[in-house]
């Protein structure tokens, strides 16, 4: 079985387990509806950022509309608490917010900024290798950022989804520093290699025939 096979199942299996806990725990018994939706839809969206960094190369595809998943994941759960409480959800966005909510914020706004790289990859006049080092750095910090949110969220996850969001966090993480690893590894097209001299036209050869 292949390494992002075991990633898959561990990213499926991890959300199970988080969804299971928060809708068991004491958290959303007798919750209103927007905040039960709010919470699964974050459970799921940190299960897929998990694998999601590990879908490159063959799997772009799947890599797309992963992609996608979390995008609208992670709007429902951000519209739901908006339309539950705006008072409390527009503070908690606001400089004077607690940490996890500004951590949520940021890796919203990042979520945001790495979709529309995506989206403009051809439009945009960078070199692959630019354009998959800022994509992976940013997806990178999209990861540490929303689990890192989720840990410090004190509710639905305590206990046993703690070891859970931690696991995930650590896969997608790993995840995006192999990836910018090969990036950083690959070798330059022929086209931008550079001389041994520099590219500098070495006395006589401007003479020649």
């Amino acid at each position: 079985m292949s390494v992002v096979r075991v990633v898959g199942v561990v990213a499926v299996l991890g959300a199970a387990v988080l969804v299971g806990l928060a809708l068991a725990g004491r958290h959303l018994a007798g919750a209103p509806v927007l905040l039960v939706v709010s919470t699964v839809a974050a459970c799921l969206a940190v299960a897929a950022l998990a694998v999601q960094p590990w879908l490159t190369r063959r799997r772009v595809g799947v890599h797309v509309r992963v992609g996608g998943i979390i995008t609208v994941l992670v709007v429902l759960h951000v519209v739901a608490l908006l339309v539950e409480d705006p008072d409390d959800a527009l503070y908690s966005m606001s400089p004077d917010g607690p940490t996890r909510a500004r951590m949520a914020l940021i890796a919203t706004l990042l979520l945001g900024v790495v979709t529309l790289l995506g989206v403009l990859r051809r439009r945009l006049r960078w070199s692959p290798a630019t354009w998959r080092f800022v994509h992976g750095s940013l997806a990178a910090l999209v990861v540490v950022l929303g689990v890192g949110h989720a840990l410090l969220i004190q509710g639905a996850l305590d206990g046993w989804g703690t070891p859970v969001l931690l696991t995930l966090g650590g896969l997608g993480a790993v995840g995006a520093v192999v990836r910018l690893v090969r990036v950083l590894r690959a070798p330059p097209p022929p086209g931008d290699a550079t001389p041994p001299d520099g590219g500098r036209v070495r006395s006589g050869d401007g003479l020649r025939g």
